[in-house]
């Protein structure tokens, strides 16, 4: 029953985060700016968060080197949700979403050459794959070319991405609990986004209807915090590989609710492209072993309760 329920909250986590796009193209159609979006969906999401952890009396307490560490990587998860939410405007939100999904694979790299981790044959065949997966995504025949802009900036939340998680599993915060870590990453993404409003002198922007402050608070509490704390739990029941590999339902779920609510068509090669790139991924998951890269770490890590 415990296994039920862990596979159950994960795949309730990788579906509210394949929502995402549902959620925030309508509102940037509606014309909320970016940046006002983005900082509605970290601020809700870090108030509520902030309020239960008063409830539960937490220690909020860090310490100024962690504080440091928290904005330096808060920023690197803040351009991931700029360029990725950025890059729907451009392309299919299913291609971005699955191409952002490349980020194991650089994360793997990224420790083979940076901190000695061995290289394995299931690595190159993933690295292999997923380079032919990203070209058979930009070359596919779905809804005319898809827009080299937009595929720089989805390719870009790879790098910040695997960046991110790299640097909080390597840094001071590694151990801090997960929730905590979680309100952290959140106010910062939200004091960002808020900063770059105030320099460009634009103003927040006003939710400019009913529908349009329904897709904020479901983009912020569904699509971000249920999200987030939905595979907390789901790998506190069932750990961190089988969580992990439902996660992987994420761009799957992206593609499903772009062709059903979006109105997006994808053509043969990019459904190819979506299947070769989900195998890459899920090679580099599966890869689990002594002297590799562990699991966990392809998760994003202030999502993490250390007992997981």
């Amino acid at each position: 029953m415990r296994q039920l329920k862990g596979v159950l909250l994960a795949m309730i986590s990788s579906s509210t985060f394949g929502l995402i796009p549902l959620f925030a193209i309508p509102a940037l159609k509606e014309g909320v700016g970016l940046d006002s979006l983005l900082f509605y969906r970290f601020a809700i999401s870090a108030v509520v968060v902030g309020i239960y952890l008063l409830v539960r009396r937490e220690n909020f307490r860090v310490s100024l080197k962690e504080l440091g560490t928290l904005f330096v990587l808060g920023a690197a998860y803040a351009s991931t949700a700029l360029f990725l939410t950025a890059s729907y405007l451009y392309i299919p939100s299913g291609v971005a979403t699955t191409i952002h999904f490349l980020y194991p694979v650089l994360v793997t790299v990224i420790m083979i050459a940076f901190f000695k981790d061995k290289i394995s044959l299931p690595v190159i065949v993933a690295t292999t794959l997923a380079i032919l997966g990203v070209y058979l995504l930009s070359s596919g025949e779905g809804q005319g070319t898809i827009s080299f802009k937009g595929l720089v900036m989805v390719l870009s939340t790879v790098a910040t991405y695997a960046i991110y998680i790299v640097g909080v599993n390597k840094s001071c915060i590694r151990d801090m609990e997960g929730l905590k870590m979680t309100f952290y990453m959140l106010l910062v993404c939200a004091v960002i986004f808020l900063g770059n409003i105030l320099v460009k002198g634009q103003g927040l922007d006003m939710m400019p209807s009913l529908n349009v402050a329904v897709y904020i608070f479901l983009l912020a509490l569904l699509a971000t915090l249920v999200s987030d704390l939905t595979l907390i739990l789901a790998i506190q029941h069932v750990g961190s590989t089988t969580a992990a590999i439902l996660g992987c339902m994420e761009p799957l779920t992206a593609v499903s609710m772009g062709v059903l609510f979006l109105g997006e068509r994808f053509g043969v090669g990019q459904v190819c492209g979506v299947g070769v790139v989900l195998v890459a991924v899920f090679i580099v998951i599966l890869s689990n072993h002594p002297g590799h890269f562990p699991v966990k770490r392809l998760i994003p890590a202030f999502l993490l309760n250390r007992r997981g």
